[in-house]
């Protein structure tokens, strides 16, 4: 006998494949709830059990407390029938989302795209770059990301964030950090070259700059580099006059990477302020920035953050030590704002 669920307060009660996650079959209604990664680190899709027995994966272990879990919150891209009916509620966890936003669903597309671009960045990090080849270009918001297919095996898709802003609506850019042994990271690092085609589908996720007066810090590591810029170039083509810091962190100078590109969009931009930092310099003779763990040279540059709104994007422990920061700092949960970077290799 097969699962279903009930999805809180829209009364939907749809069936449940075996191993098929709650968020899956969400989408796979043509339903839509908040999410993110899709894989248990951003914490976008929290729900609460009502009634019935679930497991959850093992990705949730950093995302959840304790009390999250006694209290019977889960993550439903992480959230697993058991056995039997289950019944989840959204009303609190997602308390602007409308019925009619949840019956129209999100509308995510599938595109061919063409290699135009792949440059390195840094020893482990590439820029990729891919020109959609369908007539209709892809309407997204800066700060979303897409899955891409992974070369030679079309059952596999990687998650990215698209570095170039919404106006750009005919490509997509992507920042990636090469993994280990990583099948799409190889691909990349070897083998991909101009010319060659891709399938990718999206626009994915709910991160976003959100509509406000408040001034903005962003803070970003690695790849998490992606999102922030997007935004910022997005912002400075709509005229922005909010006031906004960018942290970025590296270990070392050789991690750095976009730098000039990022000094002259605040040299453009007097409402930009952009702060590279490296947290082994190792006494680096040609290093003359910050130093430190940003969240440390966060504190530094910010001892308030009161009335600030926040845009994370990076490390999962990156992120839960900056918002304990922005947190302790003054910054409002609800204005704090990320996207957990979960290794997609």
């Amino acid at each position: 006998m097969g699962n279903a669920v009930t999805i809180l307060p829209f009364d939907d009660t749809f069936d449940v494949e075996p191993e098929e996650s709650i968020l899956k079959a969400v989408l796979r209604q043509g339903r839509y709830v908040k999410y993110g990664c899709k894989h248990g680190g951003c914490s976008t899709c929290r729900a609460h059990v009502v009634d019935g027995d679930y497991r959850l994966g093992e990705s949730t272990s950093f995302a959840l407390s304790d009390a999250d879990r006694d209290a019977g919150v889960v993550l439903l891209c992480s959230t697993f029938a058991d056995s039997g009916d289950l019944v989840v509620d959204v009303s609190k966890t997602m308390d602007d989302l409308t019925e009619e936003q949840y019956l129209a669903g999100h509308h995510v597309q599938e595109f061919t795209a063409t290699v135009d671009r792949v440059d390195l960045l840094t020893h482990d990090i590439r820029w990729l770059g891919l020109r959609l080849n369908d007539e209709s270009a892809m309407s997204f918001v800066a700060g979303q990301y897409v899955e891409v297919a992974v070369p030679d095996a079309p059952d596999q898709w990687r998650s990215f964030s698209m570095a170039n802003p919404s106006m750009e609506s005919g490509r997509v850019d992507l920042i990636v950090k090469l993994l280990p042994e990583g099948r799409f990271s190889t691909a990349l690092d070897q083998r991909l070259k101009v010319g060659d085609q891709l399938q990718l589908r999206g626009p994915l996720g709910q991160f976003g700059v959100q509509l406000s007066h408040r001034p903005m810090v962003m803070i970003a590591g690695g790849s998490g580099m992606a999102p922030i810029l997007a935004m910022l170039r997005d912002l400075a083509a709509t005229g922005n006059r909010r006031e906004v810091t960018f942290l970025y962190g590296a270990r070392t100078a050789r991690d750095l990477f976009l730098v000039e590109v990022l000094q002259d969009l605040a040299r453009q931009n007097e409402w930009l302020t952009f702060i590279p930092a490296l947290s082994e310099p190792n006494g680096d003779p040609a290093w003359n920035g910050e130093t430190g763990l940003i969240t440390e040279v966060l504190a530094r540059h910010l001892p308030s953050t009161t009335g600030w709104e926040a845009y994370l994007c990076g490390p999962p422990l990156m992120i839960d030590a900056a918002v304990e920061v922005l947190t302790t700092s003054g910054c409002k949960d609800r204005h704090i704002h990320f996207d957990r970077f979960v290794p997609s290799g």
